[in-house]
């Protein structure tokens, strides 16, 4: 479905539009099928027939007022035993309440969408995948927390920004995270770095990581257990090649670029690396621009007599390439025997 020439709003959320149509067909149309005012009618029909049948049955007074239905008690013995109604009519009211519940959830995660996408005034010609967009409102319909409701939007505008940014495989991913999983990958995530196209922990001190993050093995360790994360400590190779001269890592606005100075040998950096479901979801986690972790980092590089320096991101290009400012370069604390050779 394609829709074009809606006045005022911008292409990101004409798309956005699009999208939804695109999707609700598959997953919402017992609830749209009605209009807004036909569906309250629907909604006072069924809520009005219910309550009829109770009241007759049990001879009880019942109010049914802005949504909200009041039952007394019976007088005689201030009890109230409900008769159930009949198997296709809870049927027939579960499965209304379903579709309006799921409406809801729809409706929070796209309203998230369109505030991401209002930020922008143009996007690429390229649509989201038809079998993608079927499996995100699929799933997303049964999403009810707020905090999840804005991953899901995020994801879904991320995904509309730039089409296949976010993989079946990370969809169904999603539909199992909990609030907790989320915030120990929030947690983790905001420090991760990024070198060629792999993202990973720098884990070459891990006390100077609980001292000062609050990370621990206990967040790899359950990081990995929801797949974001593989679960074994690994080794990045650096400096493989004598041809290698620099290496460079980047943590959202900031970068470390390490060159090999009197460094001979290939150097290797402890690290808990990410999946690539992890890597997709890095996408929508703000880092953390932390100077201090890059400068513990960089000191591992100079302690194998490595060069290291912070610098700031000012444009990531469309090839691949960063302009940057340099921040600082990274020394080697001066020690006991530094001062006395000085002296």
């Amino acid at each position: 479905m394609e829709i074009k020439d809606l006045v005022g709003l911008s292409k990101p959320l004409t798309r956005l539009i699009e999208v939804i149509s695109a999707g609700i067909g598959a997953v919402s149309r017992p609830y749209l099928a009605k209009k807004d005012s036909e569906a309250k009618a629907h909604e006072i029909r069924v809520i009005s027939a219910a309550l009829k049948e109770v009241a007759e049955q049990h001879r009880l007074p019942v109010i049914y007022k802005e949504g909200v239905i009041e039952v007394w008690q019976k007088p005689e013995d201030r009890t109230l035993a409900l008769d159930a109604l009949p198997p296709e009519e809870r049927t027939a009211l579960r499965l209304d309440y379903q579709e309006r519940k799921r409406q809801q959830n729809i409706e929070g995660i796209t309203s998230v969408a369109a505030a991401e996408l209002s930020q922008i005034d143009d996007i690429s010609g390229e649509k989201p995948d038809e079998d993608w967009i079927t499996r995100f409102f699929s799933s997303a319909q049964d999403i009810s927390s707020e905090q999840m409701q804005d991953l899901w939007g995020r994801v879904l505008a991320g995904e509309i920004k730039k089409p296949g940014s976010y993989s079946l495989k990370t969809l169904e991913f999603m539909r199992n995270v909990t609030k907790s999983d989320a915030a120990a990958l929030e947690h983790v995530g905001k420090i991760s770095l990024q070198y060629g196209a792999t993202t990973f922990i720098a884990t070459h001190d891990q006390n100077w990581l609980q001292e000062h993050l609050k990370i621990y093995p206990g967040h790899h360790f359950s990081v990995s257990e929801m797949g974001a994360m593989y679960p074994t400590d690994l080794n990045l190779r650096l400096f493989r090649e004598d041809s290698t001269q620099e290496e460079v890592f980047v943590a959202g606005d900031l970068m470390l670029l390490v060159s090999r100075g009197e460094n001979k040998s290939e150097i290797q950096l402890p690290v808990w690396k990410f999946t690539m479901v992890g890597r997709e979801l890095l996408a929508l986690i703000p880092k953390a621009n932390d100077e201090t972790y890059l400068e513990s980092l960089g000191l591992f590089f100079v302690e194998k007599k490595a060069n290291a320096r912070i610098a700031r991101v000012i444009e990531k290009l469309p090839d691949g390439r960063i302009r940057y400012n340099d921040i600082r370069t990274i020394d080697k604390p001066s020690t006991l025997d530094d001062a006395k050779t000085e002296a």
